[in-house]
């Protein structure tokens, strides 16, 4: 889930009831389709030609397509980076081309655009505000079903459970369902019983809390670095301890475009499945390939890799989107309408399961316990 998405906020306010959820709306869609027209996206590789109708018979296969193009702002795609280096999209007779984006909104442009096929790491509270205000996409796939997104206060701060939050003031918006719908789960309501402070800077969430203009923040994943440096903060929960299994990052491309590509997007799953596995026995290994990757140092990374929060999964865990859909509809975070849209109508889990099964059928002797696992996380959350 990431909480980045509200750049355009330019000065600190209190938000709470109608106010925020005309606050929120106008944040995630009109100011965000207004300013698609400066942002956008850029290929890590635009001298090469298109190569989406470009025939894969030389290898053997039926692709509709053999490129991939993938977004990205600013953070990795470790399931990618891995299956490159070890040659699992080679084998697939895939090639995956990155698509640098300024941000999460010129991401989701992009792709409406058609400059980009496939976006992977910008939450799910994002994605589905776009299928709410009509836009037609398929989530098919995740990423990290929890990020090791920390809640912070001033040191000392005795933390009984997300109802503290209650009549305080905290350094995020509502939209973050991890704590907002574990909120409404306990008879709360939480765009009045909380003053959400908005801030898009998780820097000036940080000293929000230690200037005591807010009583809590919820920071990004890539904070946590930053976090355990501070001697006057105290981590005293996780978003994932608030609200198990909540889904991070989902995986989602156009409906049109899943539709279209079935037999790319099933070997593009192969090759993640095959990342993942790869992941789960050579976490050092991946730490230095996301530290390169980001052109940082394996000490920032490890602060959320070698943390228990953080779990990446490619499991759509379907019932996981489908809880934090009702979560935004209670909250009214979506635009009049959202409320006919079935939300199943936009996750897949069909590709997904046809590739695990073609992995169990090629790979399962390789590591028996792991696909296993799959399997029974695929029966028991996408079902």
């Amino acid at each position: 889930m990431r909480i980045t998405h509200s750049f355009f906020i330019k000065k600190i306010k209190y938000l709470g009831g109608k106010e925020m959820k005309k606050r929120v709306i106008s944040i995630f869609l009109c100011v965000a389709m207004t300013a698609s027209m400066l942002i956008g996206c850029g290929s890590s590789s635009d001298k090469k030609e298109d190569k989406s109708e470009t025939s894969t018979e030389s290898k053997g296969n039926d692709l509709e397509t053999d490129t991939v193009r993938l977004a990205l702002a600013g953070s990795a795609h470790i399931f990618n980076a891995i299956a490159e280096e070890q040659g699992y999209l080679e084998d697939e007779g895939l090639t995956v081309e990155y698509v640098n984006c300024e941000n999460s909104e010129g991401a989701f442009q992009s792709l409406a655009a058609g400059k980009v096929d496939v976006l992977s790491n910008y939450g799910t509270n994002l994605p589905l505000q776009y299928i709410g205000s009509g836009t037609d996409l398929t989530m098919f796939a995740g990423y990290m079903i929890t990020g090791c997104m920390p809640i912070i206060a001033k040191k000392g701060t005795t933390w009984n459970g997300v109802e503290d939050m209650v009549g305080k003031t905290v350094a995020c918006e509502p939209n973050v369902f991890a704590v907002s719908g574990a909120l409404l789960d306990k008879g709360y309501d939480p765009l009045n019983d909380v003053k959400w402070l908005s801030l898009d800077n998780h820097t000036d969430r940080i000293e929000a809390v230690r200037s005591g203009e807010a009583d809590y923040a919820v920071l990004g994943t890539g904070m946590m670095y930053n976090v355990t440096q501070m001697d006057d903060i105290d981590i005293v929960s996780y978003c994932s301890d608030v609200t198990p299994n909540y889904s991070c990052c989902r995986v989602e491309a156009n409906t049109k475009w899943v539709n279209e590509n079935p037999n790319t997007v099933k070997a593009l799953l192969r090759a993640w499945l095959r990342a993942q596995e790869w992941y789960e026995g050579h976490k050092d290994e991946s730490k230095a390939i996301v530290a390169k990757t980001l052109e940082t140092d394996e000490d920032y990374v490890a602060a959320y890799m070698d943390n228990e929060h953080y779990r990446l999964n490619l499991d759509p865990f379907k019932s996981s989107i489908e809880r934090a859909w009702g979560y935004m509809l209670k909250l009214n975070l979506f635009d009049e309408g959202a409320e006919d849209i079935n939300i199943d109508d936009h996750i897949n889990t069909e590709l997904y399961k046809a590739a695990l099964d073609e992995c169990i059928d090629k790979y399962h002797d390789e590591n028996p316990d792991f696909y296993d696992t799959m399997l029974e996380t695929y029966n028991e959350y996408d079902k």
